[in-house]
């Protein structure tokens, strides 16, 4: 499946001399595929606005690439709007060389429920025509809510477990808190803001510090109940939700896949500090690397560091005790 693009003009007439041809904004694109045939094709989407500004005749062209972890934006002007497209063009590849040359092993993206995927596609391109006029995202706040969208059933998840887990520590009274309630006010935070973004790491990693800081908020807003204990059928959902960590490093890392040492990990989790639990959850499960861990909970990163040493003793400590018992 190609990738998705879409054009938006504004003052601008298709019969404009001026007015680059689908062909030849096709052709220009082109450029980009190289950097992006390994992500997963409903995770890019191309945003053209080309603008024509009659008091100072002057040309616009924005280009907004959503990816998936990031939004990556170039603008520029000019006196003929090929002109400003073609440059809009270069600088867009400049950001795309600088993210890929940024990114480890493409730690937040390539995700363990999607590797298999990933090695069945084919080198993907952008189709050969836009979508049809009026469709796809208009502005770059439609963008922002579109990656939004995309990572929602994931925020779902997280926020669902960290819900969870605060209030089997009896940090949060149980049923005061709902997920689609925090990623409601954090979508609405996030567009509110669209224009400024974030001024560290990633898109991604700015709806998940904005999603801990709404965590925060609720939970300071109720008084903590006593802690329960774990029933049946909370257990059987830790240990379900568990099994999609996905981080892979050292031995005692990837020994989380197995669910019966995970399992009995969490159970315990509620006896954890919550820092530790959010290290927990954001490290081993959603895949995100300690910068961008500590730019999420606003932890120093030394702290975060810490902390997951902390967890890797615990889970070589389980692990040992299992491999003794078995």
């Amino acid at each position: 499946m190609p990738f998705s693009w879409n054009i938006v003009t504004r003052n601008v007439r298709s019969e404009d001399p001026r007015f680059p041809l689908e062909k030849k904004v096709r052709e220009k694109i082109a450029k980009f595929e190289k950097y992006l045939k390994h992500f997963p094709s409903d995770a890019v989407h191309l945003q053209i606005v080309l603008e024509q500004r009659p008091r100072n005749d002057l040309c616009i062209s924005t280009l907004t690439l959503r990816v998936p972890s990031h939004i990556l934006q170039s603008q520029k002007s000019g006196r003929h709007l090929v002109e400003a497209f073609d440059e809009s063009v270069k600088a867009l590849l400049r950001e795309l060389e600088s993210m890929k040359s940024n990114q480890r092993g493409e730690e937040l993206w390539k995700r363990k429920d999607r590797r298999k995927k990933l090695h069945e596609l084919k080198a993907s391109g952008f189709g050969a025509l836009p979508l049809a006029e009026g469709t796809g995202p208009q502005d770059h706040r439609h963008m922002v809510d579109d990656l939004f969208q995309h990572h929602y059933k994931e925020f779902l998840r997280h926020v669902r477990r960290h819900i969870l887990h605060d209030e089997l520590a009896g940090d949060l009274l149980t049923g005061t808190v709902k997920a689609q309630d925090i990623l409601k006010e954090v979508r609405r935070r996030a567009l509110a803001r669209a224009g400024q973004g974030p001024k560290e790491g990633s898109w991604l990693a700015w709806f998940y510090h904005l999603i801990h800081q709404e965590l925060k908020r609720q939970l300071g807003r109720f008084k903590p109940g006593k802690a329960g204990k774990v029933s049946t059928n909370e257990s059987k959902t830790l240990s379900k939700e568990g099994t999609k960590a996905r981080r892979q490093a050292d031995p005692a890392e990837e020994s989380l896949a197995h669910k019966d040492a995970l399992a009995r990990l969490e159970q315990d989790m509620r006896n954890w500090p919550r820092p530790e639990r959010e290290v927990f959850e954001l490290y081993y499960v959603e895949g995100i690397e300690p910068e961008e861990l500590a730019m999420i909970t606003r932890q120093p990163l030394k702290t975060v560091r810490e902390n997951i040493e902390s967890i890797q003793s615990r889970l070589r400590e389980e692990i040992l005790a299992q491999e003794a018992a078995a």
